[in-house]
C-alpha cells in the first residue's frame, strides 16, 4: 500500500456501553473575518478542537475491527452536541493531513484570487504520472474530484509560502506547521491535524465562521459535494499518505451529512490494516456502514 502511495509522491518530488453527550465549549469568533455567519439553526457554534469525546462508539470500533482496519472514527452530531469517538487515544493524536488539506487549499486559492469559482482552469503541466486521471486539464471541481495532487501543488506555489503560512494560521487548521517542501507540506512536511481538529475545522466551514468570503464558502461546500439526495446531502474528501516518523499509513474520509439543519460531522483516520486490505475504498466505506447503522446516512 505505501509503495502504491508514494510512488505517485515521489515521482511529483521530483518535479517541482450508553452513549453520554458532551458539553462543548463555545467557540471564539475567527478575527480578520468578511462574512458574515450563517450557521444553520441545528449547527451549534461550539468548537470541538480542544474537546474530550467521553460517548461510547462500539459501532464504529466494530465496523473498524470487521472491516481489519486500524484507527478511528469520531462523530459529532448537531441534534444533541454529543461528541463520540471510537479510540480517544487516536482522536488526539496527530497526522498528516493528507489530501483532505485540499479543502483548505481551496479555500486559500479562493480567498488568495489564485482560483475565482468551481470551474477554474487548471492546465495540465504535460508531465506523466502514474495515476492517470491527472494527466489531463482540470478545473478545480474534477481536480478535487480526483484528488490531484499537482494541480493542487501548484495552487500552493501560486499562493507562496508567506501568504500560506499567513492563511493556515487565519484558518487555525491543524498544528498551523507548513515547514518542509512549500508545496507538498501536506504530503511528507510538518503540517499534523487530529480528526477532532478534523470536524473543528468543518463545523466553522459549513456554520459560516470560517474568516472567509460567502463566495468562498459556497464554492468549496460544492465542490465537496459526493451524493445529493431528497433526504440527505453528503460532503467530505478522502486522503492518504505515509507517516515520515513511522512505518504506517494514513488514510482519512472526513465530511459531514446533512439532514435539513441537523448536521452530522465525521472524521475517519486508519493508521494501519490487514495486508489484504485495500484501504483506499475501505475508509469511505466503513465510514457510511457506521453512518447508516447510526440511522445518520438514509439508505
Amino acid at each position: 500500500m505505501k509503495r502504491v502511495i508514494w510512488a505517485a509522491v515521489a515521482a511529483l518530488s521530483g518535479c517541482g456501553a450508553a452513549a453520554q453527550t458532551t458539553t462543548l465549549p463555545s467557540a471564539s469568533t475567527p478575527t480578520g473575518g468578511v462574512n458574515t455567519p450563517r450557521a444553520p439553526s441545528g449547527t451549534a457554534p461550539t468548537s470541538v478542537g480542544a474537546a474530550t469525546p467521553n460517548s461510547a462508539f462500539p459501532e464504529a470500533a466494530g465496523a473498524l475491527e470487521a472491516e481489519h482496519l486500524q484507527g478511528a472514527m469520531a462523530l459529532f452530531d448537531s441534534r444533541d452536541g454529543t461528541l463520540r469517538c471510537s479510540d480517544k487515544s487516536r482522536c488526539d493524536r496527530s497526522y498528516l493531513p493528507a489530501s483532505t488539506f485540499k479543502i483548505a487549499n481551496s479555500i486559500i486559492g479562493l480567498e488568495t484570487g489564485i482560483l475565482s469559482d468551481a470551474e477554474t482552469k487548471l492546465p495540465w503541466d504535460g508531465q506523466e504520472y502514474s495515476n492517470p486521471a491527472w494527466n489531463r486539464d482540470h478545473t478545480l471541481r474534477s481536480a478535487i474530484q480526483v484528488s490531484c495532487v499537482p494541480c493542487f501543488r501548484n495552487i500552493a506555489r501560486q499562493v507562496g509560502t508567506s501568504r500560506m503560512a499567513d492563511w493556515v494560521t487565519r484558518l487555525d487548521y491543524g498544528n498551523h506547521d507548513i515547514s518542509g517542501q512549500p508545496d507538498l507540506f501536506w504530503l511528507k512536511g510538518g503540517l499534523r491535524i487530529t480528526p477532532l481538529q478534523q470536524i473543528d475545522f468543518l463545523r466553522r466551514l459549513d456554520g459560516g465562521k470560517l474568516p472567509i468570503q460567502e463566495h468562498t464558502l459556497d464554492v468549496v461546500r460544492d465542490i465537496i459535494t459526493l451524493d445529493v439526495t431528497p433526504d440527505y446531502v453528503l460532503r467530505g474528501k478522502t486522503g492518504s499518505a505515509a507517516q515520515p516518523e513511522e512505518p504506517m499509513d494514513v488514510a482519512w474520509f472526513v465530511g459531514w451529512v446533512e439532514l435539513g439543519e441537523r448536521r452530522v460531522f465525521f472524521a475517519t483516520v486508519i493508521d494501519g490494516h490487514a495486508a489484504e486490505v485495500d484501504v483506499l475504498p475501505a475508509r469511505r466505506r466503513v465510514t457510511e456502514r457506521v453512518l447508516r447503522e447510526l440511522g445518520d446516512l438514509p439508505a
